[in-house]
């Protein structure tokens, strides 16, 4: 499975050592071995070259990815970060569309669909988001919002690979109504969810599903039974590095291999 750290705007470089003393002073390797894991720290930009050194200093079994990338690639966009600058200081991943995103600074559908494909043809792998509202969900139209959401990122990634690009992708459900409410999705709502997105969209790989809601330790273990997700996404939980590791232990074994062939590296 691919656990999924997001920092979000939060850490200073102090922080980052101890956060990364922790994870270098558990046997982190045999752990992620044993249980056939992987994991990412979602960094702020400013902090990506720093975070992605030091991991390697470390020696460190983790992969650095943004938390966005710019619609642009260059030019005079003041404060944008386009894939040839994450490319520049060697990170090769990036989450697109997160709630946060698009609740609070206006992301839209064609923004994401942009940021996928700029992302799938410069060779970063993009962890694409989607969720529904509470009114969605309330409203019974959950599924019409995920496919107005994914359906022209579908058509992308087809396109991609219509040219010769091969790209990885993960998708990453994230339900607005769960995330850091405390109140988290059901075995069955997430199911409904990722079978949906799998079958509903013609896509040219079968896609690696991650879930990221309110998850913690009182619900990772049952949530990592369900044989349709690859993995998780998780914001405040595992801004602990405990919490993250805690969680891993907590995993079950898995010989599910489908998101083996993701890397960042």
């Amino acid at each position: 499975m691919f656990l999924v750290a997001n920092w979000k705007m939060n850490m200073t470089r102090s922080l980052i050592d101890g956060y990364l003393d922790v994870l270098a002073g558990r046997p982190m390797s045999g752990l992620l071995e044993r249980k056939r894991l992987s994991v990412a720290l979602a960094a702020p930009h400013i902090y990506l070259d720093y975070v992605n050194r030091e991991v390697h200093r470390r020696k460190l079994p983790v992969q650095i990815v943004a938390q966005d990338v710019s619609t642009r690639t260059s030019g005079a966009f003041t404060g944008e970060v386009g894939v040839p600058n994450l490319l520049d200081i060697g990170i090769k991943g990036s989450l697109i569309g997160h709630s946060e995103r698009r609740r609070f600074f206006r992301e839209t559908d064609e923004d994401v669909v942009a940021k996928t494909g700029l992302c799938l043809n410069g060779g970063v792998v993009p962890i694409i988001c989607f969720g529904e509202s509470r009114p969605d969900r309330e409203n019974g139209v959950t599924l019409e919002t995920l496919r107005s959401q994914l359906e022209p990122v579908c058509e992308e990634i087809v396109r991609a690979r219509e040219e010769g690009i091969y790209t990885p992708f993960y998708l990453a459900y994230e339900p607005v109504w769960a995330i850091g409410s405390g109140v988290n999705a059901g075995l069955s709502d997430i199911q409904e969810v990722v079978t949906f997105v799998c079958e509903a969209f013609p896509w040219p790989d079968p896609p690696n599903c991650l879930y990221g809601g309110s998850v913690g330790l009182e619900n990772i273990r049952e949530l990592a039974s369900s044989e349709f997700l690859s993995g998780f996404l998780v914001g405040s939980s595992w801004l602990d590095p405990n919490g993250l590791l805690n969680s891993a232990e907590l995993l079950p074994q898995t010989e599910r291999t489908a998101q083996e062939g993701v890397r960042f590296k």
